[in-house]
């Protein structure tokens, strides 16, 4: 006799009696098996001893948040879909909890169609291969792909996660570098001690040392007191320098010697302090070419870069961009407080053709454009032409643009500018402007701004 199929098992996590009857019915009408908790204990107690197939999850419970669940999840069980239930006004909750890594955001009272149709998509990303015969799960640790690359790169988190060793990670601008080492510090022992990062290239020179190994009073005009740098609040815990490439080479000798050694001196001071730091360090140049021109040591190289992880540019995994722009779509539509949106096949086709220079960041950007300035719910192949792909660049005369052509630029930007301040809608944007609705919306179509061709709002 064949084995008969486990039904896939929810937990309903809400302290609302009510709430939680009623999803818990809803969940099993739809064929689910359904466990409950109404506290953030409770549920932990429970992903303790059985981790479900899915999570429904309130963000607002009585011994903490929801954002408390969705951590231990990234620890513990990195990849469960988690579906956030929330009320209307808690718009900033949700945002935070996807970037945490919940899968969907629903609005309460969610009914039975919304809800079982979010748990279906999410359980359907969650299933390796689903939709592609080679591809593992389709989103992990805050990271959307299931190409070969995305697996490669899950593979080498969970390598390198549980060690000591230092990880170097490399990828164009744009590409998801401060992802995968956050996702390191969420699966390693020190997970629960700081996370902290640094732009290297974005500290001036002078300062650069101060941030990360502190001073003492008197170091320099303006260091009125001691002050402890990023090496030491990050003791116990990870820190990542992203751009390390930029670093001056005084700190980066510097930086080698806190490596080396085990401890630093601060700006100013005379006396060691032992520190146990995880670096995590990235950057989007070629570090080897820079050796090789003296703008980088080769002992530091060497230093850091025990273990790399590659991130491939948006335009070598193509197969991604589809998944990747609905998660980003979902999410810009909660962060603006605008009705769901959808992407038409016409729609994620074009985006698929798009040059995405600015990779995972750049197409991020464009979904929120996207959310805001779509005439309708469903995003059609002409909006995201009219919206996102750049039009044949104008001839310029003798010494740069001419007048009308500036002026023709300079009227699409602030246009565009003011559309999204006000989330889209026409009437405001058109008495902020200072004309009529039916002169803005000729003005859209001369511009290129709209490129449906209909003679509707984008909002009333």
């Amino acid at each position: 006799m064949p084995a008969v199929e486990e039904a896939p098992l929810v937990l309903v996590i809400d302290d609302d009696d009510l709430v939680r009857a009623t999803n818990v019915a809803l969940l099993r009408s739809g064929g689910y098996a359904t466990a409950s908790a109404a506290s953030v204990q409770e549920a932990l107690t429970f992903l303790e001893q059985r981790l479900p197939a899915a999570v429904l999850l309130d963000l607002k419970l009585p011994d903490g948040t929801g954002i408390d669940v969705l951590r231990f999840l990234q620890r513990q069980a990195p990849g469960t879909p988690v579906v956030v239930v929330s009320g209307y006004g808690r718009v900033g909750d949700a945002v935070e909890a996807m970037r945490v890594g919940a899968a969907d955001f629903l609005e309460k009272p969610a009914g039975r169609e919304s809800l079982l149709g979010a748990l279906e998509r999410v359980l359907l990303r969650s299933v390796p291969g689903a939709g592609d015969d080679q591809a593992p799960d389709g989103s992990r640790y805050g990271m959307v792909g299931r190409c070969q690359a995305m697996a490669r790169v899950y593979q080498l988190i969970e390598m390198a996660a549980p060690t000591r060793c230092r990880v170097f990670v490399w990828g164009e601008s744009g590409t998801g570098k401060e992802l995968v080492a956050r996702a390191i510090h969420a699966l390693s022992a020190r997970r629960e001690r700081p996370f902290l990062k640094l732009n290297c290239a974005a500290i001036p020179s002078e300062l650069i040392e101060s941030e990360l190994f502190g001073h003492v009073r008197g170091a320099f005009t303006g260091a009125v007191g001691d002050r402890k740098g990023l090496f030491e609040s990050a003791h116990g815990g990870t820190l990542f320098l992203d751009e390390i490439g930029d670093m001056a080479l005084a700190t980066q000798a510097k930086l080698l010697r806190v490596l080396q050694e085990g401890e630093l001196t601060p700006v100013g001071s005379t006396e060691s302090r032992p520190v146990d730091v995880r670096i995590i360090s990235a950057t989007s140049k070629n570090l080897e070419r820079e050796i090789q021109s003296g703008r980088f040591r080769e002992d530091l190289y060497h230093r850091i870069n025990v273990l790399t992880i590659a991130l491939a540019p948006l335009r070598e995994r193509s197969t991604d961009i589809p998944e990747l722009a609905e998660h980003y779509l979902r999410l810009a539509c909660v962060q603006n407080g605008v009705l769901p949106k959808q992407l038409s096949a016409g729609a994620r086709e074009l985006l698929t053709q798009l040059p995405w220079k600015g990779n995972v960041r750049e197409l991020a950007n464009g979904m929120e454009r996207l959310a805001v300035l779509a005439p309708e719910v469903r995003i059609e192949r002409a909006d995201v032409a009219a919206i996102l792909k750049p039009g044949p660049a104008p001839e310029p005369a003798a010494g740069g643009l001419t007048l009308k052509e500036a002026r023709l630029r300079f009227e699409r930007e602030f246009i565009i500018e003011r559309l999204t301040a006000h989330q889209g809608n026409l009437g405001r944007t058109a008495q902020d402007l200072g004309i009529d609705r039916t002169n803005l919306y000729r003005k859209l179509r001369q511009l290129g701004i709209s490129g449906s061709g209909r003679e509707e709002m984008l909002q009333d």
